[in-house]
């Protein structure tokens, strides 16, 4: 069976969304790479291994070891990770399709000196044959909402008393939600998403700027939907969620915590429950938590019953690289990895050290890879 495979950069957007259009996989999109090369300071690219009965396709986004202070001889090579919800993704292929995929890939990272290989993987994508297997590891539950189910269905057996509380609550206050498109809808948006980054003393990479959202509403039109909350002339309360055919994702989300009494939150979450059932999607995806059973989790589960395990893939294709670098990482900072459960740990900035900007590989030479 003939084969052959090609990785492509975000100039190659015509057969970028030929082989991963948007609809199969948002996050694994030419406008989601697009997004993510102007804002999350990655080089963006997608390796496709095709034969005439199907094709598999792999999303990375690579970072360059050029912006690590402790490099040293290891600049100019890079460390690869999947955009949200991806890993290998299976099209209509063939066991030998499969089984040339990761000798494919595993010879083109090696080749092209990516150190790392870290993949957030889709728990309901069928990649088994597509991974090394001792190198998937468990991360954690997740909460998902069968929105096959209609809305009605849902309220009687799957949401918990507290949320249909929260919703009639909402109602009750007169709380209206709508979906946000202009310039002005998308800084209230960014405006109540950074009070609430502020207020959770989040990592300084989920600060992104304006203009990502922005991005996304154009770069992703028909695949992003901006919800926002109204109160009494106000906006209390947004979410950004990403679709594509079968599943909605909860992106990002911010709320006015002086407002928390009219349960706009909750609002926003199910006016999206039911437009999604009505856009004929098999999910909702809202994700989990900051650790097991905490305060964030505990509010998605109030939406539905079902669970599901989510995985990542760590590997190491270059040994003596990653040894180096490690070492490196823990004498530049004077650290220890010892139950960090970060990969790859020279990519940690520990938690003592103070970083007001996100590192930046703009200015590092591109791979040759092509």
């Amino acid at each position: 069976m003939a084969m052959n495979e090609q990785l492509l950069s975000t100039l190659d957007s015509a057969l970028w969304e030929k082989h991963l259009p948007a609809g199969r996989s948002v996050f694994g999109s030419i406008g989601y790479a697009r997004i993510c090369e102007r804002y999350r300071n990655c080089v963006p690219r997608l390796f496709v291994v095709a034969s005439a009965n199907g094709s598999i396709c792999y999303p990375i986004h690579l970072r360059s070891t050029d912006v690590l202070p402790f490099a040293g001889v290891h600049r100019g090579m890079w460390d690869a990770g999947s955009p949200e919800f991806t890993g290998p993704l299976l099209h209509e292929g063939s066991k030998p399709l499969a089984l040339t995929f990761r000798e494919k890939c595993d010879a083109a990272f090696d080749s092209e000196g990516i150190i790392t290989e870290f993949a957030h993987l889709n728990p309901w994508a069928d990649n088994s044959n597509l991974l090394h297997a001792t190198n998937v590891y468990f991360d954690r539950e997740i909460v998902w909402v069968d929105v096959s189910l209609s809305p009605e269905v849902l309220w009687r057996d799957h949401f918990a008393r507290c949320c249909r509380y929260s919703i009639s609550r909402a109602q009750r206050e007169g709380v209206s939600t709508f979906c946000g498109t202009t310039d002005e809808d998308i800084g209230e948006f960014y405006r109540l998403y950074i009070q609430t980054m502020q207020r959770s003393h989040a990592q300084v990479s989920y600060y992104f700027p304006y203009e990502y959202f922005k991005a996304i509403r154009d770069e992703l039109a028909g695949h992003a939907r901006f919800v926002l909350a109204e109160y009494k002339g106000q906006i209390v309360a947004a979410a950004l969620y990403l679709h594509d055919h079968a599943n909605m994702f909860y992106y990002l989300a911010g709320s006015d915590e002086s407002f928390h009494n009219v349960r706009a939150a909750n609002a926003v979450i199910y006016d999206t429950i039911c437009w999604a059932h009505a856009a004929g999607k098999k999910r909702m995806i809202l994700g989990g938590g900051y650790k097991p059973n905490d305060g964030v989790f505990d509010f998605k589960s109030t939406f539905s019953r079902h669970r599901k395990s989510f995985h990542t893939y760590r590997r190491v294709h270059l040994e003596d690289n990653y040894a180096a670098l490690s070492q490196g990482w823990r004498t530049y900072y004077d650290a220890r990895e010892d139950d960090l459960g970060y990969f790859p740990v020279y990519r940690c900035i520990p938690e003592s050290i103070s970083v007001s900007t996100p590192l930046c590989v703009r200015d590092a030479p591109l791979p040759s890879l092509s």
